[in-house]
């Protein structure tokens, strides 16, 4: 299916819909019914979203499980980056690769759907670089399971959508100053206003700067955030948002790699929390520039009309060196392994144009959308590498002190990134109200997708055409606080990874299968969730070893199941408690019922409660506490384990007066030592150890 062809598919149907349900389109106020601002509402919860169907819908009618982390959330434990957000998040685990890259995982795969604002190109390669820093946001809203309708790619994981904090008409903000543990200090700005006097135009600028050591050797991050966003009510029915943010993270002594995690002899190394195994002349900088406008038309039977346009640039800069060797034990050290000096440009186009709405038919109203993605990215990356061999320098983790020799002769092979992906799909659905109280949920969405180019040296070209995947829910409200429904997607996920002969692993695909119980109280301030689900993949890339070049190959794993189930509650239980608490429990083996990505925990509880006793109203204290249970990998005859983890934050939150809030938090109190991720098998890097930090919020 053509880009033209479903350009005008979506023109005919939105021509046609408001003839057929619209009686006399006329003026009408412009209602956001779509977002449910958590800003200042000390809540931890929403009650509708559009993040998994594109149509608002009650999270009572939405037959997929849904975690939100809402703005007075990320204010209590102070989370201000995407990395403590997902941390904190029900059934997310998050994999820190090295200090400044990660991964993110729910339901035993990948996360590689991060949206802003509904629109997003996935991850390329599954890592983020750099940070996302939350002063941005409001809230964060993970459909957890595939969202094929919704995204570029059917990921059985979960899809985690940002949604951006908005202008207002009153003159309001805040400065908040705040330092921690190892130097820490950052600064924050946030201000808004009306930019004429009737308020139809909107103004806000978000601004922080931050730098900070850390509890690792000689590394160092500075990192800036600045954001300007305009809202404008062009006439009675139509609303303009437009913005930008850019956001710089620079890193030293980064790490490519981590620390070994074996000796020779397979016994488990035990280096003191502080190694760092990159040298001092080691870096990573990350440079994120994005630039959005939105256009919504409402119509006077409240069906809207979407456009939302994305463009991103990344630039990264990076020289780093590996230590991926296993050290002998009766050695005082082990020799560096190979060095790569990295510049990568990628430039993002992403636009979504929906149609939404409800309609009467048969004495019952429904919901319906119809829309069009398209997408397009282009990434040149140049990499200089080389194996050092007998350049390489014994290192004692130990003792070092961060310096190497000259390495610039050993950067003699280049590998080039010269390739562009494209996008474009159509997707339609509706929810249908058989019953008052029994709704179908139906759609599909229909997606064409092509890579060409130089893939990190090998000449690529691949391609799918009119890749359908459908999807279907049936929601049964049992009353107006109690529904249970079932689910079901089919999945397409193309890989960015080459197998043992260079070439581009095919898509993933497969079958999601969800049924669940919900609940809302008090006016939906307290939403629960109870489901269990089932996934079937096929094509499935597992890390396979290293090419003679140094990329890393994987192979390709059918008849991959995952089945599990998970708990989770969301919101206040009383005015003076809010709370949020969830476990997850799975399995995950392949075609020869052996356990797969054994790297990853199977078992998660994640819980957050906060009380504002009513005789000290202007105190809040609250704990967060997290368990994991053990993890292994092995590579060749070594086996890496992990015991369980129990960690545990505290926080407090004291107002001075109406305009003066002091902060207190402590993560990690326990000062527990274990390891961020075992995906990289033989060598990993220490998680972050007791931390405690404050900060003063003047609000106006």
């Amino acid at each position: 299916m053509s880009h033209k062809k479903i350009i005008m598919s979506l023109i005919t149907s939105i021509t046609l819909i408001p003839n057929i349900y619209a009686e006399n389109i006329g003026t009408v106020d412009v209602i956001d019914t779509s977002d449910t601002i958590t800003e200042n509402s000390d809540t931890y919860t929403i009650k509708s979203t559009k993040s998994a169907t594109k149509m608002n819908l009650d999270l009572l009618e939405t037959p997929q499980s849904i975690s939100i982390t809402t703005s007075q959330k990320m204010k209590d434990f102070n989370l201000t980056t995407l990395e403590d957000v997902l941390n904190s998040s029900n059934g997310i685990y998050v994999e820190q690769a090295e200090q400044d890259r990660v991964q993110f995982t729910s339901r035993g795969f990948n996360i590689t759907n991060i949206q802003i604002d509904g629109v997003s190109l996935p991850l390329s390669g599954n890592y983020l670089n750099g940070d996302m820093d939350m002063a941005l946001f409001d809230r964060v809203e993970i459909t957890k399971g595939a969202t094929g309708l919704t995204s570029a790619h059917g990921n059985p994981s979960a899809t985690v959508n940002l949604i951006r904090k908005k202008p207002t008409k009153e003159l309001k903000g805040n400065v908040k100053l705040s330092a921690a543990s190892w130097n820490y200090k950052r600064f924050d700005l946030d201000v808004s206003s009306a930019l004429n006097e009737t308020g139809t135009i909107r103004g806000r600028i978000i601004a922080a700067k931050e730098n900070s050591d850390s509890y690792l050797d000689r590394y160092e991050s500075d990192s800036s955030v600045f954001s300007a966003i305009v809202e404008a009510d062009l006439n009675d029915t139509l609303l303009l948002t437009t913005g930008f943010s850019y956001y710089k993270d620079d890193n030293d002594s980064s790490q490519m790699g981590g620390i070994p995690t074996v000796h020779s002899n397979g016994k488990a190394t035990n280096y003191d929390i502080s190694a760092n195994p990159s040298p001092n002349w080691a870096y990573r900088n990350v440079k994120t520039f994005e630039a959005y406008a939105k256009i919504k038309k409402t119509f006077s039977n409240d069906w809207q009309l979407n456009t939302n346009y994305l463009y991103k640039r990344t630039k990264e800069d990076s020289n780093l060196l590996n230590l991926w060797g296993i050290p002998n034990i009766n050695e005082i050290g082990y020799k560096t392994d190979l060095v790569q000096k990295t510049n990568s440009d990628v430039k993002e186009h992403s636009i979504d144009i929906s149609y939404d709405g409800t309609y009467s038919l048969f004495g019952q109203e429904h919901s319906a959308v119809i829309g069009v993605n398209l997408a397009r990215r282009t990434k040149d990356e140049t990499a200089h590498r080389g194996f050092l061999g007998s350049l390489g320098t014994d290192i004692n983790l130990d003792h070092w002190n961060g310096h190497t020799s000259d390495y610039s002769s050993a950067y003699k092979t280049k590998v080039l990134t010269d390739y562009t992906e494209k996008q474009a799909a159509l997707y339609f659905a509706t929810n249908y109200h058989i019953l008052d109280n029994l709704s179908l949920l139906v759609g599909t969405r229909i997606t064409n997708w092509k890579t060409e180019g130089i893939n990190f040296g090998s000449e690529e070209e691949t391609k799918d055409n009119g890749v359908f995947t459908p999807y279907a829910g049936l929601v049964y409200k049992i009353n107006d606080n109690l529904s249970t429904y079932v689910s079901y997607t089919t999945t397409f996920e193309p890989q960015n990874y080459i197998d043992e002969n260079k070439s581009l692993i095919d898509p993933a695909e497969g079958k999601s299968y969800e049924a669940g119980i919900k609940t809302s109280f008090f006016n939906g301030k307290l939403n629960t969730n109870i489901s269990v689900f089932k996934t079937e993949q096929d094509n499935i890339a597992a890390w396979g070893g290293t090419l003679s070049d140094g990329r890393t190959y994987y192979t390709s794993n059918d008849g991959v199941k995952t089945k599990g189930f998970e708990i989770e509650a969301n919101g206040s239980l009383t005015d003076n408690i809010n709370m949020s608490i969830g476990y997850t429990k799975f399995t995950i083996k392949d075609d020869n019922d052996e356990d797969f990505n054994t790297y990853l925990p199977k078992e998660l509880l994640k819980a957050s409660i906060t009380y504002n006793p009513s005789f000290i109203p202007a105190l809040k204290v609250g704990a967060a506490f997290s368990y994991q249970e053990s993890i292994k990998t092995q590579k060749s005859s070594y086996t890496i384990r992990q015991r369980a983890i129990k960690t545990i934050d505290l926080m407090a939150n004291y107002q001075i007066n109406k305009n003066l809030d002091l902060n207190i938090n402590a993560t990690n109190l326990t000062d527990e030592k274990y390891y961020g991720g075992l995906i990289k098998q033989t060598y990993a890097n220490y998680a972050t150890p007791r931390r405690i930090g404050a900060s003063l919020v003047y609000k106006f």
